[in-house]
């Protein structure tokens, strides 16, 4: 697929596909990133950082991420951006380009698998086994998503759904993001919903 240079904007933080992401923009170079999409496409790519801090840059970064679509903000007096967010396709950074003024990178866009099957008791079975380790979690006074948090019917999107809404690693979530095939995703989200439940259920029994 042809690739396109876009604005970059590394998180400590892996966004999917589907997820919200609010943000706060204060830092001057991505004030004027903001600025100059905001009339036009409205998208940034969103990648984790491996190394490093959100701010000020020198940071190292994953190459697969996701592309971010502004579909809500507000701009203060003083030039800060509070922006709604959602994840709309995962993308992979070919070259990144020079920082100044902001990050920049020619990115492809993956071509996702459009069909696939699940039983569908079998995947109710896995969205009903996310509320319950959630339920277990939030008895034990951690900040966890709501277990009414809403699932696709589309697996495609309920798996994304999902790995964003699960209390993993940074460095977890980025293996969900970074595999290509539905069927190895889904496997490895069940595996993480077992030890998930595993270890809340030691704590609870202590």
């Amino acid at each position: 697929m042809s690739e396109q240079t876009i604005p970059m904007f590394p998180l400590n933080l892996v966004l999917f596909p589907g997820q919200i992401l609010p943000l706060h923009i204060f830092e001057d170079r991505y004030r004027m990133m903001v600025e100059e999409i905001i009339d036009k496409e409205r998208e940034f790519g969103v990648v984790l950082i491996e190394r490093g801090s959100e701010v000020g840059g020198g940071d190292t970064r994953k190459n697969i991420g996701t592309l971010a679509e502004i579909i809500d903000f507000e701009k203060s007096n003083d030039g800060r951006w509070f922006l709604i967010t959602q994840g709309t396709k995962r993308i992979k950074a070919a070259r990144w380009l020079d920082d100044f003024p902001y990050p920049k990178a020619e990115v492809s866009v993956f071509e996702e698998e459009q069909s696939i099957f699940v039983d569908l008791k079998e995947w109710l079975e896995t969205v009903t086994h996310m509320r319950r380790v959630l339920a277990i979690l939030a008895e034990l006074g951690d900040d966890v998503a709501p277990i009414s948090t809403d699932i696709s019917s589309d697996p495609l999107l309920g798996v994304f759904q999902m790995s964003s809404v699960l209390p993993i690693t940074s460095f977890d979530s980025q293996k969900l993001l970074e595999i290509n095939s539905f069927e190895e995703r889904y496997a490895l989200l069940k595996k993480m919903l077992v030890t998930l439940e595993e270890t809340a259920n030691s704590r609870l029994f202590q």
